[in-house]
């Protein structure tokens, strides 16, 4: 495309003898490129004709090579666009301001529609496809986008048909066959590029996203609404998050407020409680966790506290045996607080009952969740199945010696109190008349008289039979 007096010249639609009857003329002097306004000069390749720069060097403005390639699918475009009828196709179509020159610009005969087929084989950033794109959009102009290979994954959308056709492929002999190539498009779903271009034409773009303003602006909004919600999920739960320090602030262990008691059962179940206050009317009252003892086994030590989240419509806590073991407890410990009530309700939001604790005195709902977020310090046992069987002795009683605490832990094995030894006192021995004594001992003269020499080498010699030796 060039400007000759202020008309466009386009080269595909000069023959072979009418483009060199015009290299030879004096129009060829006055032709001018239609984007800086410098000389132009018919050249030809082939069967391919078109314009370049007279003198590169007095250009300023980057028009973009064309490659053979380039310049054959803008031919195959141009063709299929004035076989339809009610169309025609304009090459190197400038903007009225040379903002821009369109490859190759479908327009209706009435001129109420327009498309802007652009052939891009060389790679271009994203934002370089956004600003180019935008430009046809500003002036109610479509862009299709005919490129090699798929574009990068961009959050903004760009009309584009992946052809597969690039500045390496072979160029037909008849720019009519790249028409029939095979295509991905991502708003489309025609198979061959002659399709795809018979159907923008004839059936519209149907093209949803918009321009890539409007993309970015509705992104600025989901981004601001992204936002708005982010920011509302963290009041809420910084809300939630002081509503529940609150309770814990109002809540205490029945231990701290009664003292250490727990009522122990034989195969009862397993009760721990926290003294709170009603978050409406402040009313105190006892609320409480259970769970159920496996008959027959003797526990050592209680299991974990557990406090469920979400409960159903019947829970273990309203159990008759729970709310014996919870009287007693408050009967021994004289405790002056009333129980929390047990009522079933109806979830909105799940479509389901569920019982919960209410207020004694106003009846508002003490809501589980709040409850299961008290901390493990809160809570203390009131009962838990610790006897022994039937036929063995019963642990002692809290304070003993021995006293099993389950809040404390397993005790210390307790020693045996040391017992000071008495003096062994053996019986007298009897007295042996003197002429019996054997073992008495014998004097001096006895010793050294004749018999008690022979006595004493009788034993030296390892007998005292009187027969041997003198």
């Amino acid at each position: 495309m060039a400007i000759l007096d202020g008309a466009r010249v386009d080269a595909s639609e000069y023959s072979a003898a009418a483009w060199a009857a015009l290299k030879e003329s004096e129009d060829a002097k006055r032709v001018v490129m239609p984007l800086c306004g410098i000389r132009a000069i018919a050249k030809s390749r082939g069967e391919t004709f078109f314009f370049a720069h007279y003198r590169t060097s007095e250009c300023k403005v980057d028009h973009g090579g064309e490659s053979p390639q380039h310049i054959a699918m803008k031919t195959a475009l141009r063709d299929r666009i004035n076989a339809i009828d009610g169309w025609h196709a304009l090459v190197e179509y400038p903007h009225p301001s040379r903002e821009w020159i369109i490859d190759v610009l479908a327009e209706s005969d009435d001129k109420r529609r327009r498309i802007a087929f652009e052939v891009q084989l060389s790679s271009q950033t994203p934002e370089r496809y956004q600003q180019r794109s935008q430009r046809y959009f500003n002036d109610r102009v479509f862009p299709m986008w005919i490129i090699p290979r798929r574009l990068e994954y961009n959050r903004t959308h760009i009309p584009a048909v992946v052809t597969g056709f690039g500045k390496s492929s072979a160029v037909p002999e008849d720019p009519t066959d790249l028409m029939t190539l095979d295509i991905r498009c991502d708003f489309r779903e025609e198979d061959t590029l002659g399709d795809l271009v018979d159907n923008l034409l004839r059936r519209g773009h149907r093209w949803a996203y918009g321009s890539p303003d409007d993309q970015a602006a509705r992104h600025k909004r989901e981004e601001e609404y992204e936002a708005r919600l982010r920011e509302e999920e963290r009041l809420r739960q910084e809300a939630l998050n002081a509503r529940i320090e609150e309770m814990n602030n109002n809540s205490a262990s029945p231990e701290a407020a009664f003292g250490v008691h727990t009522v122990f059962t034989e195969d009862g179940p397993f009760v721990w409680a926290t003294l709170t206050q009603c978050w409406s009317c402040e009313h105190p009252m006892l609320l409480w966790n259970a769970d159920s003892a496996r008959a027959g086994v003797q526990y050592s030590s209680p299991p974990a506290l557990e406090i469920r989240r979400e409960v159903g419509a019947k829970r273990y806590e309203n159990h008759p045996d729970v709310h014996k073991v919870l009287n007693k407890w408050m009967r021994e410990t004289r405790a002056d607080v009333e129980k929390a009530k047990i009522q079933v309700r109806r979830s909105k939001m799940k479509g389901a009952d569920y019982s919960a604790f209410v207020c004694p005195q106003c009846d508002a709902l003490i809501g589980q969740m709040f409850i299961s977020c008290l901390r493990t310090e809160k809570w203390s046992l009131v009962s838990a199945p610790l006897l022994k069987k039937k036929g063995v002795a019963a642990r002692p009683a809290a304070g003993e010696a021995g006293h099993f605490d389950p809040r404390r832990g397993k005790p210390r094995k307790q020693r045996l109190a040391a017992v000071p030894l008495e003096p062994r006192i053996h019986p007298p021995r009897p007295t042996v008349p003197e002429e019996l004594q054997t073992d008495r001992k014998k004097t001096w003269e006895e010793l050294h008289s004749p018999d008690g020499i022979a006595e004493a080498r009788r034993r030296f010699m390892g007998t005292s039979s009187p027969y041997r030796g003198n």
